[in-house]
């Protein structure tokens, strides 16, 4: 299981990322999904499967933490 955190200035960016993982990389296990206030998204990410390096460069500006 791999945990990742991500943050996104808008819901606009946060819902197209979670659909990009959810729908074009397969990403199973669970999300939580937070309002920030002002506008902020943050999206925590308990992935059942290691998701490749490559792919998470894809999001590095939007990821804050993981393993």
């Amino acid at each position: 299981m791999q945990y990742l955190v991500f943050e996104f200035p808008s819901e606009k960016e946060m819902r197209e990322t979670v659909k990009k993982l959810w729908d074009g990389y397969n990403v199973s296990g669970e999300m939580a999904i937070k309002p920030l206030g002002g506008g902020k998204w943050r999206v925590e990410v308990y992935a059942e499967k290691e998701l490749r390096e490559s792919t998470l460069e894809k999001f590095a500006e939007y990821r804050i933490e993981g393993d």
